[in-house]
C-alpha cells in the first residue's frame, strides 16, 4: 500500500498522519534543515541509479546490498516478498541517504528485515555521516505514520560508524527503542601492505610452509590456474559456483543456493547485472581447466565483499578455498580502488579471521520505532520464542534417554 504523510518540521520532530492515496509513494519533508524522505519500491529505486552511484561512491560506511541492482532482483526472484526502500533527499536534491527491508508478515510477529536480500550479511543504511540523525529521526517517523508497515525493525549492522551514533542519539532521546540481540565481530582486510607483507604478518612461518605444500601437492594432479571471471563471462561462471556449491555439504542439507529456486534466481540476476556494471566477479581456483573453488566477489564504492565461497570437497585434503582465499587476498589489495574488503563471515571463525586480522564490530538488533510497553513485550515474546528449539531438543534427548534409564533402574532393582 502506498500513502502521503505529511509533517512538521520544527524539533522535537512531530508527526501526523493523513489516510492513504493510493498510488502515491509515502513522503514526508520532515527535518528543519530541508531534508525529504520517500518510500519507494525497486523499480522506482533502479531508476535512481546516478543518485545513488553519487551517494555509494562519496560515503565511508558501504553496503553493496543496498545496490539497485541487488534489489531489483531480489523483488524479482521473489514477487511474493514486498521490499520496501527508504529514500532520504538534500535540499539541493541529493540523495543523502538509502535503507532497505524485506516486509515479513508471514511469522507471529511481523516485521522489517535487513538486510532486505536472501542470504546477505548485512543491513546497515547507507548514509552520508552529516545527515545521519537527520535521516534515521524522519525514516522512524516515516514508518510510525505509515499504516501498512510493521513498527519493528530487524537488522544486522557494524555499530562503529555515524549510524550507530545516530541510533544512540535518537534512543537516548526516546524516538526509538533499541534491543540487541547479539553481539559479534567480523574479518575484515584494511592495510597499506602488499599480500606478501600482510600475510607475512598475519600467518605464521609454519603455517605459511604448510599452504606452499599443500599447493605444490595440488599441482602434482593437474594444471592449477587462478581465474578471474568479470562482466561477459559472469553468468557462466555463476551456473559453474551453483554446481560446485550444491556438490558439497551444502547440497545434501538441501541449503546450497541452487536448492532454492529463489535464490538461485536472485544470484544469477543480482550478480549479472552488477558484473555488467563492473561491480561483480567470480573468482576460482581451477585444476586442468575445472574449478574445485570459486568465490562470488560484489563491490560498491571502494570497498569488496567475499560474499559466497565453495570448494570441491573431494579436494579438501589440499585446502582449495584456503588458497583461492590467498590468491583473492593478493587480488584485492593491489586493486587501488579497493580501500576495505569485507569477509561476509557470519562470526569471527573460519579462515577468513586467521587470514585477516583487522575486525568490524557488528550486531543484531531490535529497533522499535514506537518505543514503549508494546515493543518490551514483542521482544519478550521473540526471546522466548527463542528458546522453543533448545527445548524441543532437550525433549528429544529426553525420549531417547527415557529407555536407557528405565533399564539402569530395573539393573538397580534386581541387584
Amino acid at each position: 500500500m502506498t500513502a502521503i504523510q505529511t509533517f512538521d518540521a520544527p524539533a522535537p520532530i512531530r508527526a501526523e498522519a493523513v489516510h492513504p492515496a493510493a498510488g502515491v509513494a509515502p513522503r514526508s519533508d520532515l527535518s528543519d534543515r530541508g531534508l525529504r524522505v520517500e518510500r519507494v519500491d525497486t523499480h522506482r529505486f533502479a531508476g535512481l541509479e546516478p543518485a545513488f552511484r553519487d551517494l555509494a561512491d562519496t560515503t565511508p560506511e558501504a553496503n553493496v546490498f543496498l545496490e539497485p541492482a541487488m534489489l531489483d532482483a531480489a523483488q524479482a526472484a521473489d514477487p511474493d516478498t514486498p521490499l520496501v526502500v527508504l529514500l532520504a533527499w538534500s535540499p539541493e536534491q541529493r540523495l543523502v541517504g538509502v535503507w532497505a527491508f524485506a516486509l515479513e508478515r508471514g511469522g507471529l510477529v511481523a516485521r522489517l528485515r535487513a538486510p532486505a536480500v536472501p542470504l546477505a550479511s548485512l543491513g546497515s543504511p547507507l548514509i552520508r555521516p552529516d545527515w545521519a540523525r537527520d535521516a534515521l529521526a524522519a525514516w522512524f517517523a516515516l514508518l510510525r505514520a505509515d499504516r501498512s508497515l510493521p513498527k519493528l525493525l530487524d537488522l544486522n549492522c557494524r555499530t562503529d560508524g555515524a549510524f550507530q551514533t545516530a541510533l544512540d542519539a535518537l534512543q537516548a532521546e526516546g524516538r526509538c527503542a533499541v534491543k540487541v540481540r547479539a553481539r559479534h565481530r567480523r574479518a575484515m582486510l584494511e592495510t597499506e601492505l602488499d599480500a606478501e607483507a600482510y600475510l607475512r604478518q598475519t600467518l605464521s612461518g609454519s603455517r605459511r610452509a604448510k599452504l606452499r605444500q599443500l599447493r605444490a601437492k595440488l599441482g602434482r594432479h593437474g594444471e592449477v590456474r587462478y581465474v578471474v571471471h568479470e562482466n561477459a563471462a559472469v553468468p557462466a561462471a555463476v551456473d559453474q559456483f551453483l554446481a560446485l556449491e550444491a556438490l558439497g555439504w551444502k547440497g545434501q542439507r538441501g541449503s546450497a543456493m541452487q536448492s532454492n529456486a529463489k535464490h538461485a534466481a536472485f544470484l544469477r540476476g543480482g550478480l549479472g547485472a552488477l558484473a555488467a556494471q563492473g561491480r561483480g566477479k567470480v573468482s576460482a581456483l581451477t585444476m586442468d581447466g575445472e574449478p574445485i573453488s570459486m568465490c562470488v566477489l560484489i563491490y560498491s564504492g571502494s570497498t569488496a565483499f567475499m560474499w559466497k565461497i565453495a570448494y570441491d570437497e573431494a579436494r579438501g585434503n589440499f585446502s582449495p578455498g584456503y588458497q583461492l582465499a590467498l590468491e583473492d587476498t593478493a587480488m584485492l589489495l593491489a586493486d587501488p580502488a579497493v580501500r576495505l574488503s569485507d569477509s561476509c563471515a557470519a562470526a569471527e571463525v573460519g579462515m577468513m579471521s586467521e587470514l585477516w586480522q583487522e575486525r568490524a564490530p557488528l550486531a543484531d538488533l531490535l529497533i522499535g520505532v514506537r518505543p514503549g510497553l508494546r515493543f518490551k513485550g514483542t521482544v519478550a515474546f521473540l526471546a522466548a520464542l527463542g528458546l522453543v528449539p533448545e527445548l524441543r531438543r532437550r525433549l528429544r534427548l529426553r525420549a531417547k534417554l527415557k529407555p536407557l534409564l528405565n533399564r539402569l533402574r530395573a539393573l538397580r532393582g534386581r541387584s
